[in-house]
């Protein structure tokens, strides 16, 4: 590989970092694997990511192993996300009860269409690609009453043409539901592990500390159940940031979502629909970018067998 073309591997590696978190000023020695902070599943974001004290679906994977006790079957979700400049998220996860818990797997990727390789003197000398993969395993346990935890192994690998780096990360997670109340109280510290290479650059994952509260409440006289979350989000080389979400759900048929980001000079509001029919959910959010980048798109389906 020519040494110009490694220099455009590792810009292009920041430049996705950098589109995720603008007010971050990318760098040699910033986090990698960038789409681990994106986040997964419509119906979280379309509730301002704030998920870390809700999360009781297959998506635990991601946002907080322990919910997968919340389990009573098996879930299914995949979700596809048309982001931003072509790039593509892909998500598919399954979880299910296996001994006195819950297991889930997942798998995740990230990619976009090929680029423009150049040699020094700006000739075109060929076109390369950029995709990253996440491989998931976890598993959530009842401790206590009221009280869950869980864990969960993840491979990673980050490719640009013939570059790539792997590493392995873990996630611990817990959850407190307070009896009776609709009260519950989630955290999770993800993506703890070594910090691979990528031409010759150590890029340092993007290890990150969630906490949140999250409250639901029946709504007798709307027909239906109201939700909302609040969480705080801690990233390596970035400043905390808030958010909340809210959700109604009429009848368990037709849910309305609404979230809010602060700290990011990217995103601030998002917005979600979702639709149950028997045991299949659609769900759809839509999150605007500001700085001409454009609206993010995300679809999920999800089943319960």
């Amino acid at each position: 590989m020519a040494p110009s073309f490694q220099f455009v591997a590792l810009v292009l590696a920041l430049t996705v970092s950098t589109l995720f978190a603008r007010d971050a000023a990318a760098a040699a020695g910033e986090t990698g694997f960038a789409f681990l902070k994106l986040g997964v599943g419509a119906r979280p974001m379309g509730m301002g990511s704030a998920y870390v004290a809700i999360a009781d679906d297959a998506t635990a994977t991601y946002w907080n192993p322990a919910g997968l006790a919340s389990l009573t079957g098996t879930q299914i979700t995949a979700m596809h996300n048309e982001w931003i400049h072509d790039f593509r998220q892909e998500f598919v996860a399954v979880g299910t009860r296996f001994g006195p818990g819950a297991i889930g797997f997942s798998i995740g990727g990230f990619y976009t269409s090929e680029f423009e390789e150049r040699d020094i003197n700006g000739v075109l000398i060929g076109h390369f690609g950029f995709n990253d993969v996440a491989m998931t395993g976890s598993y959530g346990l009842n401790v206590g009453r009221g009280l869950d935890v869980g864990l969960s192994a993840r491979y990673l690998r980050e490719m640009i043409e013939v570059e790539d780096a792997t590493t392995f990360a873990f996630d611990l997670g817990a959850k407190y539901r307070v009896a009776e109340t609709g009260l519950a109280f989630g955290a999770a510290v993800q993506n703890l592990g070594g910090d691979p290479t990528l031409v010759l650059e150590k890029i340092p994952l993007p290890t990150t500390i969630r906490a949140g509260a999250a409250f639901g409440r029946t709504m007798a006289s709307l027909h239906g159940k109201g939700t909302l979350t609040a969480e705080v989000r801690k990233a390596r080389a970035e400043d905390a940031r808030f958010h909340l979400g809210g959700e109604f759900d009429y009848k368990e048929r037709v849910a309305l979502r609404v979230g809010g980001k602060f700290g990011y000079d990217e995103e601030d509001l998002s917005f979600g629909l979702g639709f149950t029919q028997s045991r299949i959910r659609l769900d759809y959010a839509l999150v605007p970018l500001s700085s001409d980048l454009g609206t993010t798109h995300f679809f999920s389906l999800s089943a319960r067998l």
